[in-house]
């Protein structure tokens, strides 16, 4: 009971770790890469993998003190997970396609990938991936 509480506030809990496999991608194309998950120290039950693609661009708003804005462009949802024992280890692949007007990578506009395991009852593992988009 004391490694599930500690999974739980985030202390040995699953890990995860996105491997995107063309990370440099043209519009119009699709990122392919898996979702590596690694268990903690006790058995954890994953309700989904959400792959979210954003944007993040530099703009002088008048009414706004910040520069930087971030935008969500994609959602992407693995279902169906299920329980991930401890120490196990697990592989899902995934594929995001780049619509055609997705900005491209320059020195206003920067594109990445952030992963996050929904776990049940847990503080959720997260992981994010730069992509430069052509």
């Amino acid at each position: 009971m004391w490694k599930e509480f500690l999974s739980s506030i985030g202390i040995g809990n699953a890990k995860v770790d996105t491997i995107v496999h063309n990370p440099s991608v043209k519009t119009g194309e699709k990122i392919k890469g898996e979702v590596q998950i690694r268990g903690g120290v006790s058995a954890q039950v994953i309700d989904e993998i959400l792959l979210l693609l954003y944007v993040q661009y530099r703009e002088d708003k008048e009414d706004s003190d910040f520069t930087h804005h971030v935008k969500e462009l994609s959602e992407t949802r693995l279902e169906k997970i299920g329980t991930i024992q401890a120490g196990e280890e697990r592989k899902i692949p995934f594929s995001i396609e780049i619509d055609k007007d997705h900005p491209k990578t320059d020195s206003k506009y920067e594109t990445f990938l952030r992963t996050t395991l929904m776990v049940s009852q847990a503080i959720d593992p997260k992981d994010e991936d730069t992509i430069d988009v052509k």
